[in-house]
């Protein structure tokens, strides 16, 4: 009985022994394939660049400059910085330009992060980021060399050696342009200097005529308000839609006196193409309508300035003068293009009205 005892035990000890050793073979196993699989040969290398990105410390200024970018165009603008009431930031050329485009497509403008309303009333300038920003490195794109954003421009324009300039014989018609530092070398072998007059003649000829027109044009407003018959009228075109299926955006003024006559201005963007939202490039052209009832020609001349009640950032409007005689049969002038740049455009968009002085004067005739 006894010895039957000691064989079952040795039977389960050797059962036993042999299920340990076979679950030490998949250990043993596991272990060894789990080691050549963490290997760096077998790990993919994008995962290898991620890891060794993450490790790298960022410096401060790229954590800044990440935050306070705008969140349309996603660049540190040296501009205005416009923010919604949620705090998300807007540079003024981006702001301007939303504005523009939900105007011309009759919607409510919105922030393109939180989709709140955004308007130039309910919009704030954030006066914190835009000078956090003036002190963020930059680095200028003449010589690579880092400098703080609020003293780039100066740099630029005025200290870097490598910065673009034209020949000081220009003007005589050399057409060299380089860095500031090949300047000097240049000077050295530039033939205009030495030219004659005769040879300089043509080109002397061409700068003087520019200047002349210069000149006239604006003699020409000086003799213009030397007359008695002047006026000057500070309007306001106001925001008005078509009554077209797919309405037009355009702008009017109230009826205003003026040379004892009744007046309306109107304009309009782009000059009517469609869908105007959809272009980069805009412009604005105005008429001048005769409201009253004429038996005799009025020989007018007449210009547009910038309205004194106008925004101080807006640029000065050249004053370009036209000339148009109204009769009961030709009481509208056609569209004249107003000498401004398309951002400025977008600016003049993006307010609720468009503030401008015209001048008017009545020439006697003969």
């Amino acid at each position: 009985m006894a010895d039957t005892t000691n064989s079952n035990d040795l039977q389960q000890n050797s059962l036993s022994d042999t299920v340990s050793n076979t679950n030490e073979i998949p250990l043993l196993i596991g272990t060894d394939n789990s080691t050549s699989d963490s290997g760096d040969v077998e790990e993919p290398p994008a995962k290898k660049c991620k890891i060794s990105l993450n490790d790298k410390p960022r410096l401060l200024e790229d954590r800044i400059g990440s935050i306070l970018s705008c969140c349309i165009c996603l660049d540190l603008s040296t501009l205005a910085m416009f923010q919604c009431v949620n705090g998300h930031l807007m540079c003024v050329s981006c702001f301007n330009h939303l504005l523009a485009d939900c105007k011309l497509k009759d919607e409510q403008a919105t922030c393109p992060n939180c989709r709140c309303e955004i308007s130039k009333s309910n919009c704030t300038r954030n006066l914190a980021v835009e000078k956090t920003i003036s002190e963020l490195p930059i680095q200028c794109d003449y010589c690579s060399k880092i400098f703080l954003r609020s003293e780039i421009k100066i740099h630029q324009s005025q200290h870097c050696p490598d910065r673009p300039i034209i020949c000081d014989y220009s003007l005589l018609g050399c057409n060299w342009n380089g860095s500031y530092h090949n300047l000097p070398s240049h000077l050295i072998l530039c033939e205009y200097p030495n030219k004659t007059g005769l040879e300089l003649i043509n080109t002397i000829r061409a700068q003087k005529t520019k200047y002349d027109e210069e000149k006239k044009s604006l003699e020409t407003v000086v003799d213009l308000l030397s007359l008695n018959q002047i006026g000057v009228s500070d309007l306001i075109l106001k925001p008005l839609r078509t009554d077209d299926f797919v309405a037009k955006l355009y702008f009017e003024t109230s009826r205003f006196t003026a040379l004892q006559y009744q007046w309306q201005v109107r304009a309009r963007i782009n000059d009517n193409i469609p869908h105007p939202h959809t272009t980069v490039t805009r412009s604005l052209s105005y008429q001048l309508i005769l409201k009253s009832k004429v038996s005799q020609t009025i020989d007018l001349k007449f210009f547009i300035l910038k309205g004194p009640h106008g925004d101080s950032s807006t640029l000065q409007i050249q004053p370009i003068i036209y000339h148009f005689e109204f009769n009961q049969n030709n009481t509208e002038t056609e569209y004249l293009k107003l000498p401004i740049s398309s951002q400025e455009c977008n600016r003049i968009l993006s307010s609720s009205s468009i503030s401008f002085r015209l001048l008017m004067v009545q020439l006697d005739r003969p």
